[in-house]
């Protein structure tokens, strides 16, 4: 079975592609018992009674074009204010369900997507004052995440995450679980999400490293961009998308923590949903800064925007957390990484402090549910060579000098060394 990336997942579909996110939807909302308005979730009905303040007639507005622009492009279920809230009680409390395209998946987005495509939607989710209470819902569901109860899908049944097909889809025999054990002794979704391997140096063999000055991936993914021009304050463009350097790594303007990066290099690396999802330390060096910053969610750049095409955007805009090293070796200079939150739940979350010591490899954190996506920053004049490619069709999984350029990489994988 082909493995498909957040890339070819996220983008902008066929027609029939389309139906089958509307098929799915209306699934979700068919097989859902309705509720009366006090029988939705707390957060739920919080944000509705936000929306049903007389002041705010705008969101309102927002959120009835919205339902109306989306239903004449696909016709859905869902076609009133009262519908869509039910629909978010109903995405809430349903759990992710294994199919090979991921709809089924990642619920939130499915139900989501036809409208943060269109341009009521687009100013709905980027309203400032929703955001919290996404984030509410968002934080319910990630608990939901976190029970026993979240295990009904996780067996081996057909269809099911432990199923022949989906162990085979996500190397489940890579990592540690024990098919004799219900739900292969896993307590939770999110604890099966965030796997271990069984022997981690098989799995992801570090990279070799004579010269001290090897950098190596911190995440398994696909590099879906690399830039080679970072300024401060002004946008630089990855593949048609800005970043404001200010805006990606929270700093202000005459921070000391930019300087390494203006004129810099930025590599970003998109996660795929077999993936493992831990981060590791590119390098052996101290921590110099950890900051976790609040974003959007749902959020894409503009309407009719292709979602995978923003990871640039989202990378700025979005939760996620920004960890600063500074290697032991100075000769490869401070390097950024920002870990980003991209659909679901992805809650950010890292293991390391401000002054803590890593060697090359060491765990420093981890994503739980949803899509993600990590972009890299380095001081451009420090390094000497990269073994990665954004360009897929120059690749063949290689990861050393000599070899061809590497598109999909691994963690611990050399991806560029130091001059």
């Amino acid at each position: 079975m082909k493995r498909v990336s957040y890339f070819e997942l996220l983008s902008k579909v066929s027609p029939a592609q389309s139906a089958l996110r509307a098929a799915e939807s209306n699934r979700l909302f068919a097989e859902r018992p309705r509720k009366r308005y006090e029988g939705l979730a707390p957060s739920v009905q919080a944000l509705a009674e936000y929306v049903k303040r007389p002041e705010n007639e705008f969101l309102r507005i927002y959120i009835g074009s919205m339902l109306d622009e989306a239903n004449q492009k696909n016709p859905i279920n869902i076609k009133t204010p009262a519908d869509f809230f039910q629909q978010l009680d109903n995405a809430l409390n349903s759990l992710p369900r294994y199919d090979s395209n991921f709809m089924a998946a990642l619920p939130f987005y499915t139900v989501l997507q036809p409208f943060m495509e269109n341009s009521y939607g687009w100013a709905f989710f980027t309203n400032e004052a929703v955001r919290p209470y996404f984030a509410e819902i968002l934080k319910a569901y990630h608990a939901n995440l976190e029970t026993p109860a979240s295990l009904a899908y996780l067996n081996d049944s057909y269809g099911n995450w432990l199923s022949a097909e989906a162990s085979q889809y996500l190397s489940l025999n890579d990592y540690v679980y024990d098919p004799a054990q219900p739900h292969g002794g896993f307590k939770s979704w999110n604890e099966f999400f965030i796997r271990q391997f069984k022997d981690f140096d098989a799995s992801r063999p570090l990279a070799p490293d004579p010269t001290g000055k090897v950098v190596i991936s911190p995440v398994d993914g696909q590099v879906w961009t690399i830039s080679k021009q970072v300024q401060r304050e002004a946008a630089f463009e990855l593949k048609g998308e800005q970043y404001y350097l200010t805006d990606l790594l929270a700093e202000n303007a005459d921070s000391p923590l930019l300087r390494p990066f203006v004129d810099g290099l930025a590599v970003q690396i998109v996660l795929m949903p077999f993936n493992y999802h831990r981060w590791h330390s590119p390098v052996t060096g101290r921590i110099r800064k950890v900051r976790t910053v609040p974003g959007y969610f749902f959020a894409q750049p503009a309407p009719n925007q292709d979602y995978a095409a923003s990871f640039p955007f989202l990378s700025h805009v979005n939760t996620r957390t920004i960890v600063f090293i500074e290697p032991e070796n100075p000769a490869i200079g401070v390097i950024a990484m920002i870990f980003v939150g991209l659909t679901e739940v992805s809650s950010c979350v890292a293991r390391v402090q401000e002054g803590d010591s890593v060697r090359r490899g060491d765990e420093i954190g981890h994503f739980a549910f949803g899509g993600s996506t990590c972009c890299m920053l380095f001081d451009r004049s420090k390094i000497a060579s990269l073994y990665i490619t954004d360009n897929a069709t120059l690749s063949d999984g290689a990861s050393g000098p000599g070899e061809k350029l590497a598109n999909v990489v691994q963690v611990r994988q050399n991806i560029a060394s130091a001059l």
